[in-house]
Order: C-alpha cells, then sequence, then structure tokens
C-alpha cells in the first residue's frame, strides 16, 4: 500500500511538472445592462481579431490561457456595446481596461473607471491611475476658473494649474523611473511625452530595458529625441529652404547668424495657442526690432490663402516662410516639432540659445540679452 501512495504522488508530481503555466482573468462588471454581453480580450497592437472572450453573468466573467511573455493588452466591449469615448493619457475608457497580461491570476473591475490588479506592474498601474485622475479632477476646477472674467481669480487658478501640472510631471517621472523595465511605462512615457521635459525623457530611455521599449510608440519617442540632440541648445542652427509668400525661396539662414538674436516660431493660422501667443510675439517685435532682434515664421499650414490672412489678421510683420505641407512641413520635421506654437531661439552666431519660450520667459529673455 506505502509503494501505491508513493508511486501516486511521483504521478502527481509529475503531471504538476508538466503543466504549463497559465494566467486566469476574473473580472466583475458593474453594470446590469452589459450582462449577457460578451467582452473582449485585444492585443494592444492593433490587431482587430479578440484573442480571448467571455460572456459575462451575473456581473461576472472569466478568462483562462497561456501567455509565456508579458503583452500589452485591453479587455473592452464591442464598440457597439459600449461606445468608444475619449479619455485624458493614462486613463481607461468606461468599461475597458489596459494591463499587461502574464502568467498569473488577474482581478479586473470594468466600470466607469476600471481597474487590473494581482501583478506588481499592474497594481502599480492602477495606483498611477487614482493619482492621476485626482490631479486631472483638480486641474480640470481650476481651468473653468481660467477663464473668469475676474483677473485676479484667473491668475490665481492659473498659478494653481501651473503647480498641479508639475505635480503631474514628478508623479510621472518618479513612476517611469521606478519601473524603466516594464511594457506599461514604456506606453505611459509615449501617452505623457508632453509632459516630461527632453532631458528627462532622454534619462529615462537611456535607463530602459528592451521590455520597456518594445511599447507602443517608443521607437517614434527615440527617433524624434534624436532629432531633438541636434538641435538642442547649444547646438548651431539647422538649415533648410523655404518660400516667402511671394513665393521667393528663402534659406533660414538668410536670417539666422547674421548678428541677431532670432526667435524661429513654428506656428498655423489654423492653431488656437498660436494666434493666442503672437500679441506678445507682436509686442516683442515691435520693442526689440531695432536692437537687434528678429522672429522668421515658419507656418504649417497647408492652405496659402487661410497662411495669408492669418498674417494679416494677426498682425504679422516680420518674414514668413512655409512650404504649404501642413505637419509634414520640412523645416519643423528638422527640428523635432510635433506641437505648435514651438519657438527656438538663436544668437548673434545661430547657436540655440533657448527653446519654447512663451510670454512672460521670453520677455525676460528678451530684456536680459538686449537691455
Amino acid at each position: 500500500m506505502k509503494k501505491v501512495i508513493l508511486f501516486a504522488s511521483f504521478v502527481l508530481f509529475l503531471v504538476a511538472c508538466t503543466q504549463k503555466p497559465s494566467y486566469q482573468i476574473a473580472g466583475i462588471v458593474s453594470e446590469p445592462t452589459l450582462d449577457g454581453k460578451y467582452v473582449y480580450l485585444y492585443s494592444f497592437d492593433g490587431i482587430d481579431a479578440p484573442l480571448d472572450s467571455a460572456l459575462v453573468e451575473k456581473g461576472a466573467f472569466l478568462m483562462k490561457g497561456n501567455q509565456n511573455i508579458p503583452a500589452l493588452c485591453v479587455l473592452r466591449f464591442s464598440h457597439d456595446v459600449v461606445k468608444p469615448s475619449r479619455v485624458p493619457a493614462g486613463q481607461n475608457a468606461p468599461f475597458s481596461a489596459m494591463f499587461t497580461l502574464e502568467n498569473a491570476k488577474l482581478n479586473v473591475r470594468l466600470d466607469s473607471v476600471s481597474t487590473v490588479t494581482g501583478t506588481p506592474e499592474n497594481d502599480a498601474l492602477t495606483a498611477l491611475q487614482k493619482e492621476i485622475q485626482l490631479i486631472n479632477t483638480d486641474m480640470g476646477a481650476l481651468y473653468t476658473q481660467m477663464e473668469s472674467a475676474d483677473d485676479s481669480i484667473a491668475k490665481i487658478a492659473e498659478k494653481k494649474y501651473e503647480e498641479l501640472s508639475d505635480k503631474l510631471s514628478a508623479v510621472l517621472k518618479t513612476y517611469l523611473f521606478d519601473h524603466s523595465d516594464k511594457l506599461l511605462a514604456g506606453k505611459l512615457l509615449y501617452d505623457f511625452r508632453y509632459n516630461l521635459s527632453e532631458d528627462v525623457q532622454n534619462q529615462i530611455i537611456d535607463k530602459a530595458d528592451s521590455v520597456f521599449k518594445s511599447a507602443p510608440g517608443v521607437d517614434f519617442l527615440i527617433e524624434h529625441l534624436a532629432i531633438l540632440k541636434k538641435v538642442a541648445v547649444g547646438n548651431k542652427f539647422t538649415d533648410f529652404v523655404m518660400t516667402d509668400t511671394k513665393g521667393e525661396v528663402k534659406k533660414l539662414s538668410d536670417y539666422v547668424g547674421k548678428g541677431k538674436y532670432v526667435l524661429i516660431d513654428f506656428w498655423a493660422s489654423w492653431c488656437p495657442p498660436c494666434r493666442k501667443e503672437m500679441p506678445n510675439l507682436a509686442a516683442a517685435y515691435k520693442q526689440y526690432k531695432n536692437k537687434g532682434f528678429e522672429i522668421v515664421g515658419i507656418s504649417l499650414d497647408s492652405d496659402k490663402v487661410a497662411w495669408e490672412k492669418g498674417i494679416k489678421d494677426l498682425g504679422i510683420t516680420w518674414p514668413q516662410l512655409s512650404d504649404l505641407k501642413g505637419w509634414k512641413n520640412e523645416g519643423a520635421a528638422l527640428y523635432g516639432v510635433n506641437s505648435i506654437p514651438h519657438v527656438v531661439l538663436t544668437d548673434k552666431d545661430g547657436v540655440i540659445i533657448a527653446k519654447n519660450l512663451r510670454g512672460k520667459d521670453l520677455d525676460k529673455k528678451l530684456e536680459e540679452l538686449l537691455k
């Protein structure tokens, strides 16, 4: 009898050793109308066919499978059941969740705010999302106050908004440095690239491993950062050729490196923030144009009539160039411009001395240089 027991134990040991590791996704769905509907598991790489599906019964569903290599995935209902909606970066859309799938037991709650827990990577993302949501809520309330007709209220709100924006950047920076070997962190770096300085992004990429760098968008970001290094502060400006409003071919070097401080302003007539900033540029130009200061506008317009109308309506009197290729503007590509307005300030010799100066920051810099 003892031999039989030993043999049975040995068989069970062999079975356990030969079983493949697996994952289990145990889900809860808070919305009763979604009972009887299927929830789908998708790879984040854009493939339309779902990897798996499960029927929601009594507010719950279960998926099982095998995933030896961690993969970025999304759980969601079909779009005819739950319509897609835009949400702030880093947040899950209602009744949808982005997470890293690996062989472990995962607990999912699909709700107006969805969460995934069960592994250190997914737990960390859930904690970060809660923190981001709180900051976004406060920033949303302040944004309304910033539109107030009362200037004193608007200025106080704007200062608090900037403080929260800095707090969000700090929270993200800490998370990304602490998870530089994780897929989800790589995805979030790409999503929040506008919230982090160029230097911080480079530091994170330098620390990141191959898993982090395999996240969607990170390869594009690495290429973009390489372009930005060529036009970083301290480097000589990069020249290009473009036409002015009269159709005459001009070089950027016709203006830059000719003994004046030059502000290269990437803008477009259709860009509200650009139009809002233009009075500040006009005032700076009026004050300093006879003191060794020049502006060269590089328009990302694609319609010449709209471009010329924007110049007239905004009272722009400094040189303007464009290839009318919109976001495919060749000059913008050389300077890594992916949002506008974007400005680059060069010294008398054409060396880049500052970037992204606006409003009071630009005024302060010009006063320092041209006093």
